[in-house]
C-alpha cells in the first residue's frame, strides 16, 4: 500500500516535471523585443529552473524510499 502511494508519488512528480520541462522550451522559443522582455523571460526561465530542480530532487528522494521499502520486504520474505 505505502509503495503504491510513492511509486503514485513519483509518477506525478514526473508530469509535473514533463509539464516544467515543456513550459521551458516554449518559453525560450519565444521571440524577445527589447531588454525588459529579454530580462522578464530570463527570470521565468530561471524560476521554471529552480522549480524543475526541486521537483528532481523530490523524485530522487521519494525514489530512494521506494528502493529501500522494496529492499526491506525482499529481506522480509527470504
Amino acid at each position: 500500500m505505502i509503495m503504491q502511494e510513492l511509486e503514485q508519488k513519483i509518477r506525478d512528480l514526473q508530469n509535473e516535471l514533463a509539464d516544467v520541462q515543456k513550459e521551458i522550451a516554449a518559453l525560450r522559443l519565444q521571440p524577445c523585443q527589447g531588454d525588459s522582455e529579454i530580462r522578464k523571460k530570463d527570470e521565468k526561465i530561471d524560476e521554471l529552473d529552480k522549480r524543475a530542480k526541486i521537483i528532481n530532487e523530490s523524485i530522487r528522494g521519494l525514489t530512494r524510499k521506494l528502493q529501500l521499502l522494496i529492499s526491506q520486504s525482499t529481506k522480509r520474505e527470504s
